[in-house]
Formats: C-alpha cells, structure tokens, sequence
C-alpha cells in the first residue's frame, strides 16, 4: 500500500514523517522536531486531540519566536500603516470592508470554523473548496494550521490549567505579541489527528503551502482595477484589521462578558461579548459556541445577531448546505464540556515523558 504524505510546513517548523496510510486520520504530535504520522478511523472524530492517555499536558511548555509568522505579520502592518495612510480613498476603504466581510465571515467563519474545525454543516466539496480558500484569503494560517492552532488552543482551555498563552491572562499588549508573533512547544504535547478526507486533500496541502502567495492574485485583480490604493487597502490594510481583530475578540472573550453558561472543570471560561456580536459577524458568541462546539449557529437567544449563521441558511435554502447542526436551547443553563478533563497537575510537577511505542520512518 502506497505512503501517504502530508506537505512540509517550514513556516510553522513542523515535520511530518509518513506512515503507510490504512485509509484513515492523520495523526501529527504537536512539538517542534518530533512531528509524525499514523493512519486511524476514516470518519470524522469527536475531538481531533488525543492526549496521549492524560500524558499530554497545556501547562508546560516554551513560547518562541517563530520568524517567518512575526515578519509576515510585521510586514502586512506596516505596509497598512504607511501605504493605506498614503492612499487613501472612499472606494478602498469599501473595497476592504467588503473584502473583510467576505474572508473574515464567509470564508474564516463559516469556512474555516464552522465546517472544516466542527464540521458543523455537510455541503458540496467545490462549496467547501471555495469556503476553506476564502478563510485562507482572511487568515494568516492555512488549512492545517488553522485547524492545530483551534484544536489545540480549545484542549487547552478545558483542561482544569494551562499555560497564559492559551488563556490569554497576560497583559494586553504581550499577548498581542505571543499571538500574532509567536508559537508554543509543549513539553508533553498531544496528538492532532486529521480526518483522511482532509489529510489527503491535495487542495488544502497546497493553500497550506501557498497561503501567503494567495493574496498576489488578489493584489494583481485589485490594482488593474483600482491602483495601489486598492492594493494597499484591499490586502494590507485587510489583513491586518482581520489578524487584529481575530486576536482582540479571543482575548476579549477570555476576560470580560457574559457568562451563561460556565464549562465544567475548564481553566478558561469564554464570555460572549453582546456588545460585538454583530461586528464579529457571529464569532464574539464565544461562551454558546463552546457550550455547544458542533453547532452552527453560535448566537441562541434573541438579539444574538450572527450574520456568519445568516449566510448558512441561505446555503441550505438553496440545497448548498445540508445536515445542519443547531441546538435549540433558548434559556440559559449551566452546561458541563463533553470533552474529556485530565486530572490537575501540582505547577511545580515536571511531567513525565511520553512513551512512543510505534517505530517512525525516516522524514519525509
């Protein structure tokens, strides 16, 4: 049987080593120079992270720098700063909120969050190509990427501790930073497991390596039409207001809000921030949509606006989106995670080193 092999991601310093495949999930350990994968069940699992039998734990582990991510972003700042204040227009500025809406709410939140993180609605495989491409345009991660950087973060959050990075409990201005600038190695990290239909879908490896290099046919189309001022504004100027604001509704969520509902046994309680539903186009119902994770429509209550659940309706009236889940919960309850919690571990513990029984193969 042939191997299988997923696309090296140097930008994140991951390396994958490949396993024959047995027509199943790719499973990759989360940790700097000892990446792998092993081939498991075909359909899509409950939760991607396993935790090396409670082995796995959030709260040790080293923040760093990680180079190509900090100039990017670097980058895209200040070329928003100094080329959208030298170009300004009407016309650009509403050429990047619509562009913000459409990558930030359509292609991140519906794309990438809703169906390829929770797998939250069943559609065509060109409708979710197109999501997932879009969510690509409006992030600064790809596919898998944005898939570990979720899954591991929601792990981490529910376990009773973990580290400030995944809580967001530092100042305002080191966690932009940790954020946008840098990554974690965990000591004793889990295991990511991809579903095989994502793991082997030769379009998502290749946005994975390509991501940055989307926005030039984009900056091409926009100066033809518009000059440097759409340029500037149409990606720099995007780009930058999306990473920011995905970073400030995340740490926002974890220290003020609403909180209905409280995850049981979980270091981080996510709020919803009333206040910013509408703007964050569904995303700032935080505390619903980790009460109930696998539900399309974050926004429960009246006056909950969710414009990213809007767009899936309109899908599914038009037979685009099928097996659409959605709880009907409408009063406010204390709710328990259904994820596995990992019994708490005294901070001055060192955890014990995880055992790999299974023989890797040589780097791909």
């Amino acid at each position: 049987m042939g191997h299988k092999r997923l696309v090296i991601d140097p930008d994140l310093l991951r390396k994958y080593i490949s396993l024959p495949s047995e027509n199943g999930h790719i499973m990759k350990s989360i940790n700097t120079d000892k990446s792998y994968l092993i081939a498991m069940s075909p359909t899509h699992p409950k939760t991607r992270v396993d935790s090396n039998s409670g082995r796995s734990s959030p709260v040790f582990g080293r923040v760093y720098w990680s180079s190509t991510k900090s100039i990017w972003i670097t980058l895209v700042i200040l070329g928003a700063l100094l080329g959208g204040y030298s170009t300004f227009s009407w016309s650009a500025l509403l050429l990047c909120l619509l562009t913000s809406v459409v990558t930030l709410g359509i292609g991140y939140s519906v794309g990438l969050h809703r169906r390829l993180i929770h797998n939250s609605f069943q559609c065509p495989q060109w409708v979710e190509n197109c999501l997932v491409y879009l969510g690509v345009l409006g992030s600064t991660a790809g596919p898998f990427s944005a898939i570990e950087q979720h899954d591991l973060q929601d792990w981490a959050q529910r376990q009773p501790n973990c580290h400030s990075y995944f809580s967001h409990s530092q100042n305002p201005l080191l966690d932009w930073y940790w954020t946008l600038h840098c990554d974690i190695q965990l000591e004793c990290p889990p295991i990511i497991r991809y579903e095989s239909r994502v793991a082997e879908n030769t379009f998502y490896q290749w946005l994975e390596q390509t991501r940055i290099v989307q926005q030039l046919p984009l900056a091409i189309a926009f100066y033809h039409f518009g000059g440097w001022s759409w340029v500037f504004w149409g990606i720099y100027v995007r780009i930058a207001v999306c990473a920011n604001a995905q970073w400030f509704t995340q740490y926002l969520a974890c220290r003020w809000g609403d909180l209905p509902r409280t995850i049981k046994g979980a270091a981080v309680q996510p709020r919803n921030l009333p206040k910013l539903g509408l703007l964050t186009l569904g995303e700032g119902w935080q505390n619903n949509h980790k009460a109930f994770p696998n539900s399309a429509r974050f926004s429960l209550y009246p006056k909950q606006y969710d414009p990213s659940w809007w767009f899936i309706k309109a899908l599914r009236s038009v037979g685009l989106a099928w097996s659409v889940k959605q709880t009907k919960v409408r009063v406010p309850l204390r709710v328990s995670s259904s994820a596995p919690t990992e019994p708490p571990m005294p901070p001055t513990m060192q955890p014990a080193p995880i055992q790999r029984t299974r023989q890797k193969v040589g780097a791909k």
